[in-house]
């Protein structure tokens, strides 16, 4: 009966001790593997293994919340989105870029993620002669760039894709323009010519938009801004192919012709003609998609080239960690790692400047101000 008890006591001692180890997580050099996983998901993605790189990358944002991983896997995921490439990919990298944006604002590739959500929106982008809702959503997102990141060293980029945006939405308006103008309609042909030549500048077939707009205006009987219209296009488009009908025109209506204006030319943008086939090979493409959008498919760290060393190097270059500490500002400069804690600066790309050892020093007026201040608190009362 007693050896009976006995077992039982130690069967009931072993299971205290088991239970009372299970909740408990060891944590140390040997267990982490953030390190570990990042470099297992990055190979994997480099290898077009996009479901298990993402659960590989995914296991680490979760498992490990503070490693310095953290913000590539969550970039490397979205790249992974992006090249796939299918409609339900591309909303889900939008989504994962704009996250990786506004968690880690301050990291030097924030800028770029958003520039590949303008991408994904001008991946979308259907033929001038359709709906051009994708055109519109990408001029917001790179017109977003420019406002988070006034310095970005992706300004020239971000500015010729909103050339491009801009030049397919005119081109929209000119396709309606045309077919209201072929069906007599002009008054809704003159809202939208009248769009184009004064919200376009920049717009490659501006001159027909003017000449187009002058005709219409003068068949509404509309003369004085018929002329208005045409004798921009006489001043600013000396080469176009418009410009002598324009001439006729104005001087029919009894006004003079006006001269060429250097200046004006200079700030014109006039596209070279593409010719009889060019203009019937244009008009075919145009029926299908716009051949005149070329967007990278390539993700800011996912390349179709790329190795996975490659891939596995950029990584690491961009989760290593920087700190640098300035005992007489008493500032620390973290690298681009972490997300924005409260008293960094947001606005510094790459950067965050941390302020410790507590509050900092005052200046002489305010010591001096303070000393007093004590001094009449500690004088006795009559």
């Amino acid at each position: 009966m007693k050896l009976a008890k006995l077992v039982v006591l130690v069967c009931v001692a072993g299971l205290l001790v088991t239970g009372c180890g299970r909740g408990k997580k060891q944590v140390g050099p040997e267990t982490r593997r953030d390190g570990e996983l990042m470099q297992q998901g990055t190979e994997e993605l480099a290898k077009n293994h996009y479901i298990v790189g993402r659960l590989l990358l995914n296991t680490l944002i979760t498992t490990y919340p503070d490693s310095p991983y953290v913000p590539i896997s969550k970039l490397a995921i979205a790249d992974s989105f992006y090249r796939e490439g299918t409609s339900e990919a591309l909303a889900q990298a939008e989504v994962e870029y704009k996250d990786f944006a506004n968690f880690f604002p301050t990291h030097p590739l924030a800028d770029d993620a958003l520039l590949q959500v303008a991408y994904i929106n001008m991946r979308q982008i259907l033929a001038p002669n359709r709906d051009v809702s994708a055109a519109k959503k990408a001029e917001k997102a790179l017109l977003a760039i420019l406002q988070r990141f006034p310095n970005t060293d992706l300004k020239e980029e971000i500015q010729e894709r909103l050339r491009q945006v801009r030049n397919h939405q005119a081109e929209h308006h000119m396709e309606v323009a045309r077919l209201q103008m072929r069906r007599q309609q002009l008054k809704g042909a003159r809202n939208r010519l009248q769009d184009v030549a004064d919200e376009y500048p920049e717009y490659t077939k501006r001159d027909e938009a003017l000449y187009r707009l002058g005709t219409v205006l003068f068949e509404l009987e509309e003369p004085e801004e018929s002329a208005k219209y045409l004798a921009h296009l006489v001043r600013q488009y000396p080469d176009s192919e418009y410009r002598q009908r324009a001439a006729e025109m104005i001087e029919v209506m009894g006004k003079p012709v006006p001269e060429s204006q250097p200046a004006e030319v200079a700030a014109a943008r006039v596209q070279e003609a593409p010719g009889f086939f060019g203009s019937i090979l244009g008009t075919v493409l145009n029926l299908i998609a716009n051949p005149n959008l070329h967007v990278p498919r390539s993700g800011i760290l996912l390349k179709p080239d790329g190795s996975a060393e490659d891939l596995i190097s950029t990584a690491e270059q961009y989760s290593r960690p920087t700190t640098v500490v300035t005992p007489e500002s008493g500032v620390v400069t973290v690298g681009p790692s972490g997300p924005v804690t409260p008293g960094s600066q947001a606005g510094a790309r790459g950067k965050q400047t941390v302020t410790v050892g507590g509050a900092p020093d005052k200046k002489p007026d305010q010591k001096e101000k303070d000393k007093k201040d004590n001094e009449k608190k500690n004088e006795p009362k009559p």
